[in-house]
């Protein structure tokens, strides 16, 4: 079967959504399904971002990046795309939000198509008077929507109306549960506050508005709670500012970003996770599961999104309104005391990976579906 999956970037560009791709792209690949990826280069990539350069990957995945001259509204500025994007294929998925990808998929030829929705536009909302009708009439012609969650529905205005019933499939996120596991850090990452300092709480994401991190600051404020924030982004310089006026520097550490191969050892160097986001902007936050995986207890927000759909409050973690830092603090300050608890909601967590959201469970359903659109010859 030749698969074809239409994304706005590729690792090493991070990102959840470029996670889940990378993870069906090699899931299919391994099991001897030919698959092609077309992206754009973006700004992690080591190499010249003008220059169109394919490779294929030792998974056999062959990634197609395109020259990019500069983003418009977070969407790369590629005009290659279209033309990568008509290539051949048994069924082609467009991940959203990409208008670039929705607009190859509008042009190029008729193949089954599947949209993987993992979220509507944000940032390019200022060009939905332009983006919408084309976004809705690529819905009503894909023979699937894919969500992760059933609460996607309730944030996917550009799948239309028309789009949904029977069209719509809910298959969730899934991780690496041999990867990300309990278990001891191996090496205990030097730049951790000091171990007599407590229980350490855990951040991972984009520095940007909605994660809710200016929250995260004032529930640690005038606290003795310890905590490390992992990511990079455009809020960094603000962060690093905040930290020093309200001198936290000695229990906040503002790690910066850290590559894939060391996230499991750092999540089993922390304590308990953090996902304070603010606005249906999140719609998921798969750190949560590998926060999970490795036996974590998580602290999430109160949204309307997929984010429900992960940590069980009472069950697998604790669960507080968002742009509550009183509330935040008060959950930290609750995991940070109790190892017992931590202990108990973090097997919890655990076993509602494996039960659910394993990246195994993710890539089978995905193939199913594949089959199922693939074009029958008559015999």
């Amino acid at each position: 079967m030749r698969i074809l999956h239409l994304s706005k970037f590729y690792p090493p560009d991070p990102g959840g959504l470029e996670q889940v791709v990378a993870c069906l792209a090699a899931g299919a690949a391994e099991r001897g399904h030919q698959v092609r990826v077309v992206c754009a280069t973006g700004s992690a990539w080591a190499q010249d971002p003008g220059k169109h350069r394919t490779e294929t990957l030792e998974s056999g995945v062959v990634v197609a990046r395109l020259p990019t001259h500069g983003i418009l509204w977070s969407q790369p500025i590629a005009p290659g795309y279209l033309r990568a994007a008509r290539r051949q294929a048994d069924v082609v998925y467009v991940h959203r939000p990409n208008p670039l990808a929705d607009l190859a998929a509008a042009l190029g030829p008729a193949r089954p198509l599947v949209i993987h929705h993992h979220s509507d536009v944000q940032r390019q909302r200022a060009m939905r008077w332009v983006y919408g009708p084309v976004a809705r009439w690529v819905a009503r012609r894909a023979q699937a929507v894919v969500v992760a969650t059933d609460s996607h529905l309730g944030h996917a205005e550009d799948i239309g109306s028309e789009a949904r019933g029977s069209k719509v499939r809910i298959i969730p996120y899934g991780v690496d549960v041999a990867r990300y596991r309990p278990g001891e850090s191996p090496a205990r990452p030097e730049f951790l506050p000091s171990p007599s300092s407590g229980a350490i709480g855990l951040f991972v994401g984009r520095l940007v508005s909605y994660k809710g991190l200016d929250v995260l600051l004032d529930a640690v404020t005038g606290t003795n709670l310890s905590l490390v924030i992992v990511g990079d982004g455009p809020l960094r310089a603000t962060l690093e500012r905040q930290i020093a006026e309200r001198r936290l520097g000695d229990r906040v550490v503002l790690a910066g970003r850290m590559s894939d191969e060391a996230m499991p050892g750092l999540y089993q160097a922390t304590d308990y996770f953090v996902l304070p986001s603010t606005t249906p902007a999140e719609m998921f936050g798969i750190v949560q599961l590998e926060a999970m995986a490795c036996g974590r207890p998580v602290i999430s927000t109160a949204l309307s999104t997929g984010v429900r759909n992960v940590n069980v409050p009472e069950v697998t973690g604790l669960v507080v309104p968002p742009g509550d830092s009183v509330a935040l603090r008060g959950a930290m300050e609750t995991l940070a005391g109790n190892a017992g608890l931590r202990a108990r909601l973090g097997e919890a967590g655990r076993s509602r990976v494996l039960a659910q959201f394993t990246v195994q469970q993710m890539i089978a359903a995905h193939l199913e579906l594949c089959a199922e659109l693939m074009p029958r010859s008559d015999s």
